[in-house]
């Protein structure tokens, strides 16, 4: 794995630095010992001086002034402070030289040359200190193994939106207040009722579990929790399943007592969902609508697909692990769960990002980015464990045990090449000039 797919997010002081070079310097203090009349000296190692970190950065935009401003501070500041290098990671150092630059062709930018100077040299040089998960922590597999990284971020996740569905259940006190203030408010009332009473029902149907009738107007705060439940108790935990997307509900549950706009976008993105595809985020509004009923209608899409990404994201990190351990499913199948995972938390991010405010989302949409990265990143790990994988031609008619035997000199290879090819129609009669996928040795 190279530095490109593992850099991390650079800063000094909490101060984001946009790095465009580095170095990394050091000198060893040595004594020097000649003999008269003899070549050469004798030379004692005395020890390595304090690392030192020269940068390159660069500072632009229309606000390029308020972040030079921040760096400054963060730099004028007296004594150690933490500096995130992209690639060694966490470390204490002092700023010793500053230099910035502005350019009459570059208005609105400002380049910065620094100079970090490492405090304590005793510290375990390379020891990456994380905020959530980084993909970094796949490589170390005896102290910290990836699977409990990721765990720990879904427990995190969880505690997260359960904050926001809090929030959301809360919200629909404001929202049946606001109803009463507009005209028709019986009808606007009915609607409420009948849109969460619909998308609850609809959602609890896909667990097949009976739910006892209740008035989501007087009892708020059961909605979210009845939505989590059933949606867990639904996704389904076998890769066979999974990549059915027998999980993932072709229209939005209980949709038709939704108004128009939340249920276009929802379909929408459950559509792309099951074809592990980017969602399109032109079919959301920048922010959440002033009129009562769309808006809960939005909350119940956000509640919906938020849980479906990470129910979905638990199931297929297992499905994954178990993968690293005994083979079962070809890449295109790998990647198929992860486009499936992939495209549902973007789902999740753009709702979050469009429709609540930056405070209040922005725990939940670093959560579930990293999220996404971290299942991808191991999946690709997963599939880079088999050798690579090339189409061979069947040069006389065999049945497959008799081509692993040819191919491989293992003739039990023949359930591997089964999984290579889930399109074979007849794997005991394959004619000559039938191309198959295969592993390369």
């Amino acid at each position: 794995m190279s530095w490109a797919e593992t850099l991390l997010d650079a800063s000094f002081r909490g101060v984001p630095l946009q790095v465009l070079d580095e170095s990394l310097q050091w000198q060893r203090a040595l004594s020097e010992h000649g003999t008269p009349f003899k070549d050469g000296d004798s030379v004692v190692d005395l020890g390595r001086g304090a690392r030192r970190f020269p940068m390159q950065i660069i500072i632009y935009g229309v606000n390029y002034e308020i972040e030079l401003q921040n760096l400054l501070s963060a730099l004028g500041q007296r004594g150690p402070g933490e500096l995130i290098h992209p690639i060694y990671g966490s470390l204490s150092v002092v700023s010793q030289n500053v230099e910035v630059k502005h350019v009459a062709d570059s208005p609105d930018a400002a380049q910065v040359s620094l100079l970090f100077v490492e405090d304590t040299p005793d510290l375990p040089f390379f020891d990456r200190q994380f905020e959530f998960v980084d993909i970094g922590v796949l490589e170390q597999e005896d102290e910290y193994r990836w699977q409990d990284g990721i765990f720990d971020l879904f427990g995190r996740i969880d505690s997260l939106v359960s904050e926001i569905q809090s929030w959301i259940g809360g919200g629909w006190v404001g929202l049946i207040e606001k109803a009463l203030g507009l005209p028709g408010i019986f009808l606007r009332v009915q609607q409420l009722r009948s849109q969460i009473l619909g998308v609850v029902s609809g959602v609890v149907s896909m667990a097949q579990n009976p739910s006892a009738a209740y008035d989501p107007l007087v009892d708020l705060f059961r909605t979210p929790t009845q939505i989590r439940s059933s949606i867990q108790d639904s996704t389904p935990s076998s890769s066979t399943a999974l990549l059915s997307r027998s999980g993932v509900p072709a229209t939005m549950p209980g949709g038709d007592g939704l108004t128009t706009e939340p249920v276009r976008a929802a379909n929408a993105f459950l559509i792309s969902a099951r074809q592990g595809v980017a969602p399109d985020a032109s079919l959301l509004p920048d922010r959440m609508p002033d009129d009562p009923v769309e808006a809960s209608g939005f909350a119940l899409v956000v509640l919906v697909i938020t849980e479906l990404a990470v129910a979905h994201s638990q199931a297929v990190a297992i499905v994954i692990e178990d993968e690293s351990k005994k083979p079962t499913l070809s890449p295109i199948e790998l990647e198929g769960l992860v486009n499936l995972v992939r495209s549902l938390l973007q789902s999740a991010i753009l709702l979050q990002r469009r429709l609540y405010d930056v405070e209040t989302s922005r725990p939940v949409i670093e959560a579930l980015r990293n999220t996404a990265a971290l299942i991808q990143a191991r999946a690709r790990q997963v599939i880079l464990q088999s050798p690579p994988m090339i189409e061979r031609e069947v040069e006389s008619p065999a049945s497959l045990r008799l081509l692993a035997h040819r191919w491989y000199g293992d003739h039990s290879r023949a359930l591997e090449l089964t999984r290579l090819n889930p399109g074979l129609k007849a794997p005991h009669n394959i004619p000559a000039g039938e191309i198959l996928r295969a592993y390369a040795e």
